[in-house]
């Protein structure tokens, strides 16, 4: 993989002196367009998901566009924010890199069409362990080499998160892929890093781990892959000094403040639950009622819920549940009552506004997803509480019932 630092070293060589005058102008100019176009302000338009899911491959993004650095040597910080390195297939470079990129997409990686994209990215997500239900890659089972791409070695799962999100924003850039799939992809993959790594400096610092235990690059290749990495702890303009890593919705427990009862009601919409939720807390907590409809207590697109409950049998489930326990026991006679067996469910469930859960749409879609369970007495909402060791690509959280 980039074998073009080899390339870059040749052109090196040739005509270094006749040239240097020349690329101090361009140089020059190229840095004031930057100024121009890629100023900090540009950020406020580019949503968080698309900074963060790019900024996850940045420090392969950075070695093909060379932001701050040439076969010369370093410019030194002239403060610009590189536009690529926060978003992808709207950014004033798109079509000037798109042949580069078209050109390293199929050596590096045998991809041509969308077909091939899905496939490598399959592999990929597989290896990680990645929930592929709502992207292009479902029901796809590509598996990449375990010998190389050893998941139990440090840092191999942040080289591995690094890879994706480099192909899902170049494939999308020249077309290969529409940026709505390329998005769903990519919150995944910040899922999984924000539950993974506290920061992007431990990010980082696994990236350059895996990247030893797997070895893509020779020994030049390290070289270069490291200097660009202190680039992006370095550089003002660095996503990775100006995209929060976002560790605070993985709290332990949230909710524990709002009381609810399950099933009472079959509601129409979130407006008529709203309006019942906000009764409910003052009702049952007078002036310590904490109802705030709006509020964001997750900030994440998409977590997993566990919760224990009766049911009949299979059908019972919704399309986004799965059962945890082992199917021929947990519907054993022996285990039964009355035609009901009491079993663990979880289910993946997706912020509605695609960004993050407020108050309302979190308890919203745990009451859809209970509807027509059997919790027997267990109907009284206590509260949500992490599984801290939970290894998934998303956060999982378990529900707490009381009687």
């Amino acid at each position: 993989m980039f074998k073009f630092f080899k390339e870059l070293l040749t052109a090196a060589k040739e005509g270094v002196k006749e040239a240097k005058e020349e690329l101090a102008q361009e140089a020059e100019l190229e840095k004031s367009k930057n100024q121009q176009v890629n100023g900090k302000e540009m950020l406020i338009n580019i949503p968080y998901e698309e900074q963060f899911g790019t900024a996850l491959g940045a420090a392969f993004r950075v070695i093909v566009f060379g932001d701050w650095f040439t076969v010369f040597g370093s410019a030194g910080d002239d403060g610009t924010y590189p536009a690529h390195l926060y978003q992808f297939e709207t950014y004033p470079k798109q079509a000037e890199y798109r042949n580069e990129l078209v050109k390293l997409l199929k050596r590096d990686f045998a991809i041509e069409d969308n077909e091939s994209c899905r496939h490598v990215l399959a592999a990929y997500f597989n290896l990680l362990g990645m929930n592929t239900q709502g992207t292009i890659l479902t029901g796809l089972e590509d598996q990449i080499d375990s010998a190389n791409w050893d998941i139990g070695k440090p840092g191999v799962d942040a080289l591995a998160l690094a890879v994706s999100s480099h192909i899902i924003t170049a494939a999308t850039d020249v077309g290969y892929l529409p940026k709505s799939a390329a998005i769903e992809m990519l919150k995944n993959l910040s899922s999984y890093a924000r539950s993974h790594f506290k920061d992007w400096r431990m990010f980082s610092e696994r990236f350059l781990e895996g990247e030893h235990h797997v070895g893509l690059n020779n020994k030049i290749g390290k070289s270069y892959l490291k200097r660009y990495v202190g680039y992006l702890r370095e550089k003002v303009g660095s996503p990775w000094n100006n995209i929060e890593w976002n560790t605070g919705p993985f709290e332990d427990h949230i909710l524990s403040d709002i009381a609810w009862s399950f099933q009472t009601k079959l509601y129409v919409n979130s407006s008529e639950f709203d309006a019942d939720a906000a009764q409910y807390q003052r009702d049952i907590l007078a002036d310590q009622a904490a109802w705030n409809a709006d509020e964001i207590v997750l900030d994440l697109p998409e977590i997993e819920l566990c919760y224990m409950c009766w049911i009949k049998g299979m059908e019972d489930l919704n399309p986004n549940e799965a059962l945890l326990d082992n199917e021929d026991e947990a519907f054993d006679e022996e285990n039964g009552d009355n035609g009901y067996f009491q079993v663990e469910i979880c289910a993946r469930i997706q912020a509605s506004n695609g960004k993050n859960f407020t108050m309302l749409d979190l308890l919203y879609q745990m009451e859809k997803q209970l509807r027509g369970k059997e919790l027997g007495d267990h109907i009284f909402f206590e509260g949500l509480d992490r599984v801290v060791d939970y290894a998934g690509d998303v956060p999982l959280y378990y529900i707490s019932l009381g009687s």
